[in-house]
């Protein structure tokens, strides 16, 4: 073949000729092909999903052979096996399927998902979430090899369409679109396809196919046809695989016979145009995108052979497989969708409910959460429910569980915890300016307090949300250990979002009050565990979360004492409001001011360290210290620093009402001590009596599971 034989200049050489491909078989030749697949065992689909599975078939006689039971015991036949988690899918195997018939692309799994905005966020979003679920069947309760979506109407599945081509189009730059790929050879690997029932508010449903794995390739075969404009892609998919989106009522034979003409008139000026001695454009583009290669999945068993109970998260597992756990485009997206699969297994073990799970997945606003859950109608309260739903009670060991499965982690400590529940804990914030920081300072430890984590706490109900935090913290001054936790999560949660607590980093360790500094180096969650443990922090954490709610600029967040102490001659008690010399409260302003306010003796004493470090950095003290020296005198600082906390601690196991708890939690310690150990065999093996050159892994620090 010359590799010049083409009519467009702009058009990428051909590699290979489109194949004549014959008209759709009349649709009363399909009913043989539809029975064979309904008879076969290992089927989970019904009547109108199988019809769909025929009827797209390039070659129906094959596709029958592919389907058709065999041998006396009526096994399987040529259904190829999927080995997922929990069970086995069947899919028919690779066969030639007609792009226009019954095919969409991936609308019900966008990998783009953390950046739609839920229903929960102020920002109303273009499209509504789209959630899916295993269809099960109204009369027999079985499950079947069906996903089930609900959506408005036709003009709701079209914008749902077109937003996944356009985002597909956009992803990374463009990487994903394959469009001279299939002007050249067409698609020579097989996608993988599964059904879907669309259920309109009106009562209608459509079943079609959509692409599980493959979705770029599809995408790329409607820019080929099209001429590489995303929009008119979208609107040639939209217009040919759901036709009218303003039409009522369910699908005709009239409509099925029109689609299959259409694409016949299509086959027969593709068939004419290969005839020709040089092939045009139009051939090009229609011929290489009539048809495509494909595997779809018709069957979902369970290991003890019954029906799958979980579709959707057997086709994560798949697809998760085929693509090496980077389905999603982003980190983002990545924690967005395994946690929303953490949700769904959450719901099916009876571990949160479903008016839970609904508000999870951003399906509801903050009134329908008040009118479901009873929660103040604030989405402050939603992040809440997310880190509530994981973090709080003896649930939090099996979410822990499940969150380790999810993403195939051997240990889930705070900040592994955190960072995978961050984009999703604060959805309802999507279209803040400030998202993005704020997913990274909760990802750093988050509001994971001892008190907050494994520990029983529940959310408090009420109408009124600057009510309902009078009433946590009256009851959290009170030594209420879950009100305690609740005020962390909620004000710490708002902390966050509003820029007063920000990741820990050491560029921001500084001398002096500034945005962006701090006196001292502190995780969020080690941050909150300061706060939470004095009356004014707790009042710190109440003022913040009570500014973020009335969103009022007269209504700023204070700080307060939080340490009994001598200031200028005036005894000041732990939760007195800090007043400046005009006797004003004095407001939180940066993250410096919440930090130093939080721990004013320790931060006094860091930035007197920080200033002599700045002054030899300098040369203002004498000259740069030696690193080694520099090292030693660390390690000598903080080994007393760690002794004389232990001690201190020892003596509050005596007087304070929690007992040996004021150590943290019996992971934290046993995490403590094997740090401490580590240190000492550091110090044995490469102390000055050895010669051997260090050569060390980093341990991590974060708090085991």
């Amino acid at each position: 073949m010359n590799l010049d034989d083409f009519e467009d200049n702009n058009l990428p050489p051909l590699l290979r000729r489109p194949d004549p491909i014959a008209d759709p078989v009349p649709v009363p030749q399909l009913r043989g092909p539809r029975k064979a697949l309904l008879d076969n065992p290992a089927n989970s689909l019904d009547e109108d999903a199988a019809s769909v599975v025929t009827a797209g078939a390039v070659d129906p006689t094959l596709l029958r052979k592919l389907v058709e039971a065999q041998g006396e015991t009526a096994e399987a036949g040529l259904l190829m096996t999927k080995p997922v988690v929990g069970g086995t899918l069947y899919a028919v195997p690779p066969h030639r399927r007609f792009l226009s018939l019954d095919v969409l692309p991936d609308f019900v799994n966008q990998r783009w998902a953390h950046k739609v905005h839920t229903a929960m966020d102020v920002a109303p979003s273009t499209t509504a979430p789209v959630t899916y679920e295993t269809l099960t069947d109204r009369e027999t309760g079985q499950p079947q090899a069906l996903f089930v979506v609900r959506l408005a109407d036709r003009k709701a599945l079209a914008a749902a369409v077109t937003e996944s081509m356009r985002k597909t189009f956009d992803a990374q730059g463009g990487k994903n679109v394959y469009t001279e790929s299939v002007l050249q050879h067409g698609i020579k690997e097989p996608l993988t396809l599964f059904l879907v029932r669309v259920v309109y508010d009106d009562g209608v449903e459509e079943t079609y196919t959509v692409a599980g794995d493959g979705n770029s390739r599809l995408v790329s075969m409607w820019l080929a046809r099209t001429g590489g404009d995303i929009d008119a892609a979208a609107a040639a998919c939209v217009a040919a695989v759901i036709g009218p989106v303003d039409r009522s009522g369910p699908s005709r034979p009239a409509d099925q016979r029109a689609s299959r003409a259409k694409v016949a008139e299509m086959a027969a000026r593709v068939r004419r145009g290969l005839a020709e001695p040089t092939l045009t454009e139009a051939t090009r583009r229609e011929g290489h995108t009539l048809t495509f290669p494909a595997m779809v999945v018709v069957g979902a068993r369970a290991e003890d052979g019954s029906r799958l109970l979980d579709l959707v998260a057997a086709r994560d597992d798949l697809v998760a497989n085929l693509h090496v756990h980077v389905t999603p485009w982003t980190d983002g997206a990545q924690n967005t969708q395994g946690m929303q699969r953490v949700y769904r297994h959450a719901l099916r073990n009876g571990l949160i409910v479903k008016d839970v799970y609904r508000v999870l997945l951003g399906e509801v606003g903050p009134g329908t959460m008040r009118e479901l859950l009873g929660l103040p109608p604030h989405r402050l309260w939603s992040s809440a429910l997310h880190q509530h739903a994981v973090l709080a009670g003896d649930r939090a060991q099996q979410m822990n569980l499940l969150i380790k499965q999810e993403f195939g982690m051997g240990r889930a400590d705070r900040q592994r915890i955190s960072d995978h529940l961050a984009a999703m804990a604060l959805s309802a914030y999507r279209s803040s300016e400030r998202i993005e920081p704020a997913v990274r300072a909760f990802g750093n430890g988050g509001t994971i307090t001892d008190t907050v984590w494994k520990k029983p706490w529940q959310l408090t109900t009420g109408s009124d949300a600057l009510k309902v935090l009078d009433e946590i913290l009256e009851r959290a001054e009170a030594g209420e250990a879950a009100a305690v936790a609740e005020l962390t999560v909620l004000g710490g949660t708002a902390a966050i979002l509003d820029g007063y607590i920000t990741r820990d980093r050491g560029s921001k360790l500084g001398v002096t009050r500034d945005s962006g500094t701090a006196p001292l180096r502190l995780t969020p969650n080690k941050l909150l565990e300061v706060l939470s443990a004095t009356r004014g922090g707790l009042r710190m954490l109440h003022s913040i979360a009570y500014a973020h709610v009335a969103a009022d600029p007269g209504i700023l967040p204070k700080q307060f004492h939080t340490v009994e102490r001598e200031i200028d001659g005036v005894l000041v008690h732990d939760g007195e409001p800090i007043r400046d010399k005009a006797g004003a409260m004095v407001t939180i302003d940066y993250e410096w001011d919440l930090v130093h306010a939080a721990d004013p003796v320790e931060s006094a004493a860091a930035i007197a360290t920080n200033q002599k470090k700045l002054a030899n950095g300098n040369g203002g003290g004498g000259g740069s210290v030696p690193e080694d020296v520099r090292q030693r005198r660390l390690l000598e600082e903080s080994i007393r620093n760690a002794r004389k906390a232990a001690h201190t601690l020892a003596k509050m196991t005596q007087t304070h009402s929690r007992g040996r708890e004021v150590f943290g939690s019996p992971e934290g310690v046993d995490l403590l001590r094997e740090q401490l150990k580590n240190v000492d065999d550091i110090l044995v093996h490469y102390g000055p009596a050895r010669t051997a050159v260090l050569d060390l892994d980093d341990e991590g620090d974060g708090d085991d599971a």
